[in-house]
């Protein structure tokens, strides 16, 4: 007999990535998994279903999954702790970049700005697969953490060219 394999849409930030385990594994096999693919570490996580806080010991058969199911994803926030991220392009050279959870996509495209020479209008950036698109938003949203990747695609205006 095969396993059922449940399908995890992690709701809680602007990137909704989807995690596919056994109902045989437990939630935290689940929120390993989480970790290995987001960056984010297990003892900074909350998930939820249905307004019911899962339990790391419980399987996943314990609850009553649907083969797609969203659970959301909370996050212990460290607002005030730097750390580096590894910001990528194909048109410049691979970058350590200090930044810290709270800071918004804008202040990163700042630094990158002094780093490079570029015009925050010719940045974008992308985390996961998905564009950063709202400069307001904060880096979090995106599970950018010490280590994380980030790339930045630049567009370069070439004169004469509009």
């Amino acid at each position: 007999m095969m396993e059922d394999i449940i399908t995890f849409e992690i709701m809680g930030g602007e990137v909704v990535p989807e995690i596919q385990m056994p109902s045989s594994a437990t939630i935290l096999d689940l929120k390993l998994k989480i970790q290995e693919d987001l960056d984010v570490k297990v003892n900074r996580q909350t998930l939820r279903f249905h307004h019911i806080n899962l339990s790391d010991e419980d399987l996943i058969s314990d609850y009553a999954f649907d083969s797609l199911t969203s659970v959301y994803l909370s996050i212990v926030p460290e607002p005030e702790k730097e750390f580096f991220i590894v910001l990528k392009s194909r048109t410049r050279p691979t970058a350590n970049v200090r930044v810290k959870e709270s800071y918004k996509v804008k202040e990163l495209k700042s630094k990158i700005k002094k780093l490079w020479g570029i015009e925050k209008k010719n940045i974008s950036l992308f985390r996961l697969w998905e564009r950063m698109d709202d400069d307001d938003d904060f880096l979090y949203s995106y599970y950018v953490y010490e280590g994380s990747e980030v790339f930045a695609e630049i567009r370069i205006n070439h004169p004469g060219n509009y």
